[in-house]
This record gives structure tokens, sequence and C-alpha cells, in this order.
């Protein structure tokens, strides 16, 4: 007889799961996995992007791209250089860039229903 496999599972774990999970897109023959970049990746892509930073319909346009960590099955880590960036831009192709920004745009939509407006 063998005995039956115990697994605890705690609340902490289940964060970790969450926090580390990857969301797959496809456009067309590409998938794309998406996450959530932390904030300190938000930060370093100011000091990678430089003067271009402060042009705020530019950045609007490369966060997004922030959110991919792999394309095709291929790790994408995060550009640290202009060039890497640009690379990863060109890797995923306009519609790849645009499904990117489709996804994060709606990952962060807040529910405005009328029910909720009059609450």
């Amino acid at each position: 007889m063998t005995k039956p496999k115990i697994t605890v599972k705690t609340v902490s774990d289940e964060i970790i799961t969450a926090a580390n999970a990857v969301e797959t897109i496809t456009v067309g023959q590409m998938t794309i996995g998406l996450k959530k970049p932390g904030i300190l990746s938000q930060y370093r892509i100011v000091e990678v992007v430089g003067d271009s930073a402060k042009n705020e319909v530019y950045m609007g346009m490369i966060l997004p791209i922030l959110w991919v960590t792999e394309v095709n099955g291929d790790a994408q880590p995060a550009p640290s250089t202009k060039r890497e960036l640009e690379a990863l831009i060109q890797l995923l192709g306009e519609d790849g860039v645009g499904a990117v920004m489709s996804h994060v745009s709606g990952a962060y939509k807040v529910g405005t229903s009328k029910e909720s407006v009059k609450n």
C-alpha cells in the first residue's frame, strides 16, 4: 500500500504563483508571453531611452513592451539598451506591438457600468 502524497499550499504560495504567471497571446503565427513588469523595470526603461523619456507619446508606446517575457517560446529579458528595445519592437512587428498594447490597456480597464457610477 502506497502512502498518499500530501501537498500543503499556503496563501503565500498562491500569491507567488499568481505573480509569476505569464499570459500568452497569439498573433498570427506568433505567441507572445506577457507579465506585468515590476516597478524597477519601469524606472530602468527611462534610463535606457534617455531624453526620449520626456516624450509622453513615446513612453506610452514603450511601456507596454516591458510586459513581453517571451516570443515564440524564446525568453525575452527586459531591454537594457535602446538597441535591445528597438530589436524587440522589430521582432514583434506592427501586429505584435498592437496586440501587446491592446492586452495591456485591457488589463488596466476599470469597470464603469451605469450601476457603479450611480453608487
